[in-house]
């Protein structure tokens, strides 16, 4: 895949999961969700950043083994270690929790501004 197609498919991602709900069964009525979105730090958003292309990377990685089975017990397995790693992942970047992260998709799925910006972090991300 080239650089250019690599850098869409990740674009495109972020603009279905900010469309969609997160894989994560999380509990959407959390303070930081409630923080308007002009209110995450720059800081906030490097670290989101960080995280969803962490997260894709995971999603990436265990989408490819839920094609490659066919067996419904295994899928589960694999979708439950995939929750789980992606937990790990966000928790592993400095300054991100699944809370915070959580909160800033929700807030980028209804701010177009945010989510532009969030965009644009994304690409630069991916490109450098």
């Amino acid at each position: 895949m080239t650089f250019r197609k690599t850098a869409a498919a990740a674009t495109s991602a972020l603009a279905l999961t900010l469309a969609a709900a997160p894989a994560l069964v999380l509990s959407s009525g959390t303070a930081s969700a409630q923080v308007a979105a002009d209110e995450y730090s720059a800081e906030d958003i490097d670290a989101f950043v960080e995280a969803f292309v962490e997260v894709n990377d995971v999603r990436t990685a265990y989408a490819q083994q839920l094609q490659e089975t066919e067996d419904e017990a295994e899928q589960r397995v694999i979708i439950q270690d995939g929750n789980a790693a992606i937990v790990d992942a966000i928790d592993g970047v400095d300054g991100m929790d699944v809370e915070l992260y959580t909160a800033i998709l929700e807030a980028a799925g209804s701010d177009e501004d945010l989510s532009q910006r969030i965009n644009r972090r994304v690409d630069d991300a991916i490109q450098g």
